[in-house]
């Protein structure tokens, strides 16, 4: 059995499409030649079958030769057998080498999307994403299926022109003439299904996208009354999406079309003519048959190059979807590492909103508007480049983005959890000591959680853990990013979603972590509860962007009346929850 081999990290040129195909072809040459190879002796044995036929009716029934019969009839039995097994062959190569496209670019797609980050949902739509991994690698690994075939049935093709020659010279003509027409006449057509598929393509990423918004916020569209003008959205985009299917299914009708009827014409021509000839007494009963079985079997060749013309054009536009994302610039990794020793040792600032987080502290930051914690925690985490973030003496934006994620983790309620023990997603690395998991579990108030499941921490969670409530979900992200051990970790309203006795255990406990352990991580929280913010060492208090004030909570209270009015705001959400 063949193996799929991991792509090396050079990659493949993805300048244009079609340089993409390319080198998906010469990365599998050996296989690609030897599909072409299997593919013509496929289809040139069975061209060669009705030229035995021929002559044993000629040299063996014609002459009463049983000699000749045998003798031709073995050799029908062998083209056959040979038939058989080249025809095997080429299934189960074309079959590898379509899954070896497919694999390799997924590889691509994957590695490239992992290299974007957090940058790829500014320059990609999800649905888009989603439309490249669903329909254009697939594509891609159909168009390689077809390429030994179209490649093969030319071959055929070229083989009947010559034997048609050989035996007489008008029907080759006949045949030489009007193939290249079809041929022709199949590239026209070709153009405006190119034209519709590309449009198709683009508007099924878009529908995707829709879809996967709906899907993602179903729950708040329900409760702000959202529902029905997302969903008649959506119905008006799947209905230009099936005119947009309906204009492709013409272009392929056409196509079709062409592909039954200029064959049959043809096999109509040559079997006329070869019929008149044999009134005339130029050639043989036998001969008559040989052109009749080229004739018929002509339509099966020809078929095969439209067809995989057409298969090749959607692989195109495939390609020039996924090379689209490839060309994506990646985030600059180039940088100096930043010594060890200066971990943990040093203020990450940014400049543009005043903002000065120093290390070893429990920080918090209270955002007049919501959208402000997002600007500032993305800018950073680095998430975005903008703006001149200091990590000490450096700029974030010069430190390589492996070295950022390291010493800057940003942990958010939309995090996801993926399958698998909770041990593991709590701690990907499987680095941290159970002590020290379960110290994690403490200060976040989930212990209780890994306490009621039957396996703890080798219990199974689903995709997204779906089984745990809001609140349980959001203590276990709690527990993930506190055992990363950053050396800043930004935490965004991370008790929001649960009641305020365990809102207080865990602000305590953070509390408690800076004061008692002689640890240099800090930790960053970005919320406007009061429970959260009494406990910080330092609160910073930003308005349009900006810190305005700086201080410990009660003395924000005292000096500050829009500090004031907003704590008095959350106060009522609070009871409310």
């Amino acid at each position: 059995m063949q193996r799929i081999p991991v792509i090396e990290h050079a990659g493949l040129d993805h300048r244009s499409p079609f340089r993409f195909l390319l080198a998906l072809v010469v990365r599998q040459k050996a296989g690609v030649i030897w599909a072409i190879v299997s593919s013509g002796i496929w289809n040139t044995s069975q061209v060669v079958i009705p030229v035995a036929i021929g002559w044993a009716l000629d040299d063996g029934i014609a002459k009463h030769n049983n000699d000749q019969l045998i003798l031709w009839s073995v050799v029908i039995l062998l083209l056959g057998l040979v038939r058989s097994a080249m025809g095997t062959a080429f299934f189960r190569q074309s079959t590898f080498t379509a899954t070896l496209s497919s694999c390799l670019t997924m590889q691509l797609v994957t590695r490239h999307v992992t290299a974007l980050g957090a940058s790829l949902s500014r320059k990609h739509d999800i649905g888009e994403l989603t439309a490249n991994c669903t329909a254009d690698v697939p594509a891609i690994g159909a168009g390689m299926q077809h390429l030994g075939r179209v490649l093969g049935s030319v071959i055929a093709v070229i083989a009947i022109i010559v034997l048609m020659f050989t035996i007489k010279i008008p029907l080759g003509v006949v045949v030489l003439l009007t193939v290249p027409a079809v041929i022709v006449l199949g590239g026209y057509l070709l153009r405006p299904l190119h034209r519709h598929q590309g449009d198709y393509r683009s508007q099924q990423g878009r529908l995707a996208g829709r879809a996967v918004d709906i899907a993602s916020g179903l729950r708040v569209l329900r409760g702000i009354g959202g529902e029905r003008p997302y969903a008649k959205a959506f119905h008006a985009d799947s209905a230009q999406l099936k005119v947009a299917d309906a204009r492709v299914a013409r272009a392929e009708a056409n196509l079709g079309a062409t592909d039954l009827l200029m064959p049959g014409l043809i096999a109509v021509i040559v079997t006329y003519a070869a019929a008149r000839f044999v009134l005339n007494g130029e050639v043989t009963i036998g001969q008559m048959v040989q052109f009749y079985a080229f004739a018929v079997f002509l339509t099966l060749p020809l078929h095969d190059i439209m067809d995989g013309a057409n298969q090749l054009t959607l692989s195109m536009v495939a390609a020039g979807r996924v090379t689209a994302l490839l060309n994506t610039p990646v985030p600059d990794r180039a940088g100096p590492v930043s010594a060890p020793e200066s971990r943990g040792t040093v203020h990450l600032v940014d400049p543009d909103s005043g903002l000065d987080l120093p290390p070893a502290a429990l920080t918090a930051v209270a955002c007049a508007r919501p959208g402000d914690a997002e600007m500032l925690t993305r800018r950073l985490a680095r998430f975005e480049d903008s703006g001149e973030v200091m990590l000490g003496e450096e700029s974030l934006s010069s430190l390589p983005i492996a070295d950022v994620r390291s010493r800057v983790l940003l942990a958010r309620n939309n995090d996801r959890f993926f399958a698998g023990t909770i041990g593991h997603e709590i701690s990907p690395s499987g680095t941290a000591a159970p002590e020290k998991i379960a110290d994690a579990l403490r200060i976040a108030s989930a212990t209780d959680i890994i306490d009621a499941l039957p396996d703890g921490l080798d219990t199974q969670m689903t995709g997204r853990g779906r089984t745990f409530s809001g609140g349980q979900l959001q203590r276990l992200r709690l527990t993930r990013a506190l055992l990363t051990d950053a050396d800043f970790t930004l935490l965004v309203e991370p008790t929001n979603a649960v009641d305020a006795y365990t809102e207080h255990a865990i602000a305590t406990n953070l509390a408690q972590r800076h004061k008692t352990e002689p640890s240099r991580r800090s930790t960053v929280v970005f919320t406007v509860s009061p429970l959260m913010l009494q406990q910080a060492q330092s609160v910073a208090f930003v308005i349009d962007g900006r810190v305005v004030a700086t201080g410990a909570h009660e003395e924000l209270m005292e000096n500050q009346p829009e500090y004031r009015t907003l704590m008095v705001r959350d106060d009522a959400s609070v009871v409310g929850r």
